[in-house]
């Protein structure tokens, strides 16, 4: 199993700090650290049944393990790189990963839930405009993966998660670097998830918060 930008042999000045960045922030790995985040600090906290580990335990199947699982099977394989470098197939794991953010959602509702629940719903909706955009141009899923999960920690603890404006700006830098996408198309996830994930919230977690 290899990166597409191992596979391409991308040598030169900074080109190792990118891969570090870069494989220390896919969507799933940046899951798994915002629901430890939440799971511990949440300020609307996590129901009347969960605890920190259970919170984390759902999230770590659900939202990490299964939705890349087809990925790796797939990397196993030879039938893809890890990165998903060809658009036309990607498809097929963005609907996947739909539906495991599906079954969080629903999960995390049954527990009573609602700041994972809503996650959940951001995970749906920023991987579903993903899904749509790449029919048009290989958006950054890296971008979107750290511009919808770092809005919502803006929005649960306002000023104080504004740092992760670094992680974006980083993250863009790193897939442009090691060739993975063109500078549009790694702002364009970023941006997608911001949005997204901004109409989202204000849909579901504002109306709670001012109950």
């Amino acid at each position: 199993m290899q990166y597409n930008d191992q596979i391409i042999g991308l040598e030169g000045e900074h080109i190792q700090a990118a891969r570090i960045i870069s494989r220390l922030t896919p969507a799933p790995l940046i899951n798994l650290y915002v629901g430890i985040i939440i799971a511990y600090t949440s300020p609307i906290g996590l129901g009347p049944i969960l605890d920190p580990s259970g919170s984390i335990i759902i999230c770590l199947v659900f939202m990490v393990i299964l939705p890349v699982s087809p990925i790796i099977f797939s990397a196993m394989r030879g039938s893809t790189d890890l990165d998903v470098s060809e658009r036309v197939n990607r498809h097929g794991f963005f609907i996947f990963a739909i539906l495991c953010y599906v079954l969080s959602y629903v999960v995390y509702a049954i527990f009573q839930c609602d700041v994972m629940r809503i996650l959940s719903a951001a995970y749906i909706t920023v991987t579903t405009g993903v899904l749509l955009s790449n029919t048009i141009s290989k958006i950054s899923v890296h971008g979107a993966g750290v511009g919808g999960p770092g809005t919502a920690l803006i929005f649960y603890y306002g000023l104080i998660a504004l740092p992760v404006i670094v992680l974006w700006i980083l993250v863009v830098w790193s897939r442009v670097k090691l060739k993975q996408h063109s500078l549009p198309q790694a702002i364009g996830g970023v941006a997608l998830g911001m949005i997204i994930t901004t109409a989202t919230y204000v849909t579901l977690y504002v109306p709670i918060v001012h109950l």
